[in-house]
């Protein structure tokens, strides 16, 4: 038999990267609501599901737990933490607050290179296209990283990229999710717009205003149905 020396080598899936993806993959099911409130993780059984080692799934876990969005339960595994509305608002606040600082501060610089956040608002506008709702919000997530890391603050960048990721994304499937998918897709290309040809702060604060505040009355209601209408 001839071995052949020059091929390429097979890429072999490590601990770390299976770690990411099923963080990754939780996460999203957690926050769009597809894992629901009150479900309990499994560490064996989700290994057995993925045709992984539980290492990787244990790390994953042990991370979203860290982040809020589980709670560990002894000898049964992790549970879906359910979400409030008023911790739902907070977030809000704050992110507006900080992404619209972001945002306003490049308005004013300037940015001449924008390919990269036209790539994904190109995939954003793909996603919506086609109905995928995971890649609208794995998309969207990488716009909102690449403009805030623009902006040359990482302490910034990273709160609010954790925000994001821990903000329940429930109803964003419903008519007036998808409704509202469709209308941010021009959004992000406005944002682009006026990045690169400058325009008023406060009109670049009233844009990340309504980009950001035009999905809270989408989850809140949802957050509010399921409590019986009642605020938490």
């Amino acid at each position: 038999m001839v071995s052949n020396q020059n091929a390429a080598p097979v890429p072999v899936a490590t601990e770390a990267n299976l770690r990411e993806q099923v963080q990754q993959r939780l996460r999203l099911g957690i926050v769009s609501g597809e894992i629901g409130p009150g479900t309990i993780l499994s560490v064996p059984a989700l290994a057995r599901t993925l045709g992984i080692s539980t290492t990787p799934v244990r790390e994953a876990l042990l991370q979203l737990s860290a982040d809020g969005l589980l709670q560990p339960l002894r000898n049964r595994g992790f549970c879906v933490v359910e979400p409030t509305l008023e911790e739902l608002r907070n977030l809000f606040e704050v992110r507006l607050q900080l992404e619209t600082s972001a945002f306003v501060k490049l308005v004013r610089s300037g940015l001449n290179d924008v390919s990269q956040l036209t790539a994904h608002a190109d995939d954003i506008a793909r996603a919506v296209r086609a109905g995928d709702i995971q890649l609208y919000l794995a998309a969207d997530r990488a716009f909102h990283r690449e403009l805030l890391s623009r902006a040359g603050n990482a302490v910034l960048t990273g709160i609010v990229m954790r925000l994001r990721d821990t903000m329940r994304l429930y109803g964003i499937s419903s008519a007036a999710g998808l409704a509202r998918q469709e209308e941010s897709v021009p959004e992000h290309y406005r944002i682009i717009d006026m990045l690169r040809q400058g325009g008023e702060p406060e009109a670049a604060a009233a844009l990340m205003h309504k980009h950001i505040m035009d999905w809270e009355p989408i989850f809140s209601e949802v957050l509010r149905d399921a409590d019986g209408g009642q605020l938490r």
